[in-house]
């Protein structure tokens, strides 16, 4: 075909070879960058969830249920889980007693900030019996008003106590305050209104049949069964 100058060349559109193979390939529109919006979202949360999770088996307990519950006093820093048996309770106590409350030692915020109310209790109990661990006749107990009603004095009550208080430095963490009292013979409840079992008569009572409104999230409970019986759950 001869071509004068000036002139186009046109040629039917099936004519035009287009590139094939690696030519294709180098011709084609750039890839997709490596580290694409979506991925990095990925990343970010997958970071997230291992960061966090340290935290969650920090306060998690060892064998107790995640929390998806309602009504008052459900668990909270102190708790973190729901437990599925007394049993459980107890295999994650330091100390199970039956114990009278004697007197309230003090009352104190334990995460201090402005308009801060105190909520945290500090009282005095009387072990009459130890049902796991050992100790002295005479310790500190702490309760929290969320978990109303809190300890009564003058009453009677199995409590699963702990001794591991924690306290993050602040900052980060928000500030808090530990016990007055002698860190070594001072606990606080597991599981919060789970750990403490009212005793009348030696008939035994847990939260969810005393306030079942407010517990209805409980799994762990005692309707009057006799004090004999309750300790062979443990």
């Amino acid at each position: 075909m001869i071509l004068f100058l000036g002139e186009r060349l046109s040629l039917p559109r099936k004519n035009i070879l287009f590139p094939s193979g690696k030519e294709k390939e180098s011709s084609s529109k750039p890839k997709v960058a490596r580290f694409s919006p979506l991925r990095i979202m990925v990343l970010v949360t997958i970071i997230l969830v291992l960061s966090t999770a340290p935290l969650l088996l920090l306060y998690g307990g060892k064998n107790g249920l995640p929390f998806f519950g309602g009504g008052g006093g459900a668990p909270n820093e102190r708790s973190g889980v729901v437990y599925p048996s007394v049993a459980t309770l107890a295999g994650n106590s330091t100390i199970v007693v039956e114990a009278t409350i004697l007197n309230l030692n003090s009352s104190y915020c334990n995460a201090p900030h402005t308009g801060c109310l105190a909520g945290d209790f500090d009282f005095r109990a009387n072990i009459t019996s130890y049902f796991r661990g050992s100790g002295p006749e005479t310790i500190y107990v702490g309760d929290i008003s969320f978990e109303a009603p809190i300890l009564s004095v003058g009453s009677e009550y199995v409590l699963f106590l702990s001794d591991d208080w924690k306290c993050f430095p602040s900052p980060p963490a928000a500030p808090c305050i530990l016990p007055p009292t002698p860190l070594d013979i001072t606990y606080h409840m597991i599981g919060g209104a789970q750990g403490k079992f009212l005793v009348k008569n030696d008939l035994v009572y847990g939260y969810k049949t005393l306030y079942p409104s407010d517990f209805s999230w409980m799994i762990v409970d005692a309707n009057g069964v006799p004090l004999t019986q309750f300790k062979t759950q443990l």
